[in-house]
């Protein structure tokens, strides 16, 4: 008799951790977004981002061809006007740059090159606190 208990709550215990696991990887684990989908940093892609939730430590993969487009970290104006340069201003150029994603609050990006932004290469995420 003092078997079965025992095993009963060996098998408890063991799902117990089980399930501790799934909450705690879930909790933290992080999403690779790749910017634009399958057309990557592109033409057009403002408005990829709206209805997803992005966390802390979420990476964002951008995928753009280096001869013709950039990827530059700017602030609300910088955004909204397509001007990039203000000092301070990170620059990526390889063509398959990840960020992840640091803080609460918002992130704005745009391809600095001439015509891009215009044409749609800008980025607006809001990161949030909680999973």
């Amino acid at each position: 008799m003092a078997l079965g208990r025992s095993m009963s709550s060996t098998g408890a215990v063991a799902l117990g951790l089980v399930l501790t696991l799934c909450l705690a990887t879930s909790c933290f684990s992080k999403t690779e977004w790749i910017v634009g989908g399958w057309k990557g940093w592109t033409f057009g892609v403002h408005g990829w981002e709206k209805n997803k939730t992005f966390y802390p430590g979420d990476v964002l993969v951008f995928k753009y061809n280096p001869k013709m487009h950039n990827v530059v970290i700017v602030n609300k104006d910088e955004e909204f006007f397509c001007r990039a340069g203000a000092v301070g201003d990170d620059t990526y150029t390889s063509g398959y740059d990840k960020l992840e994603l640091s803080s609460q609050g918002p992130m704005y990006a745009i391809s600095s090159k001439p015509g891009d932004c215009e044409g749609g290469m800008k980025l607006e995420v809001h990161i949030t606190t909680h999973r």
